[in-house]
């Protein structure tokens, strides 16, 4: 990658598809490796983390899976949210490149989504987030998300405390998420 300056104005967001999958596993795996070290244990962040990521991309999309990227003009998958749909959709990934971080881009991957999980009709969206990822819950907390009661669970086997985050109103979430398209202190998500 580069290191020219990422604006998150000359990206393109666009619904990714199985073609993109090594390209996901690639930016999730970078991601997570940055945002957890010191929180999962040092011997998983390597291999382990990469067979479990790969696992996880390689057995294709399914259709209650919806998986939006942040792309460059060499067509370079920047970042990426992934949606479980459902009765309530689960966002399941939203990872941003440490390059891109700053840029605005989780932002306005977050109202790329909120707006077209609302034209399929879903009203409300939700996840969980590792409780001392504050950066990531912070960014959430920005977008008007609620978090809910910590609780044990478990990440790839390896044990974390993690609390749910709900938003009850999209089209509120696409609205502050594109409030907020330079953020002040450059903290986007990495969960």
């Amino acid at each position: 990658m580069t290191s020219k300056k990422i604006f998150a104005d000359t990206v393109t967001f666009r619904q990714l598809a199985n073609s993109d999958l090594n390209a996901v596993a690639s930016v999730q795996l970078k991601s997570w490796r940055g945002t957890y070290a010191g929180v999962l244990p040092d011997e998983y962040l390597g291999v382990p983390m990469a067979s479990d990521i790969e696992r996880r991309w390689s057995s294709g999309l399914t259709p209650l899976d919806a998986l939006w990227g942040a792309v460059d003009d060499a067509g370079t998958l920047l970042g990426f949210a992934a949606v479980r749909l459902g009765k309530a959709p689960y966002l399941d990934n939203l990872h941003v490149l440490e390059e891109a971080r700053g840029s605005g881009m989780s932002y306005r991957l977050m109202a790329h989504v909120a707006d077209a999980i609302i034209q399929i009709g879903a009203r409300d969206l939700w996840l969980t987030v590792v409780d001392s990822n504050l950066r990531a819950r912070a960014f959430y907390n920005r977008l008007g998300g609620r978090e809910g009661e910590a609780k044990a669970d478990e990440m790839f086997g390896n044990a974390v405390v993690s609390l749910p985050v709900y938003w009850s109103d999209l089209t509120e979430l696409s609205k502050n998420a594109r409030q907020v398209v330079s953020p002040l202190d450059g903290g986007e998500a990495g969960t």
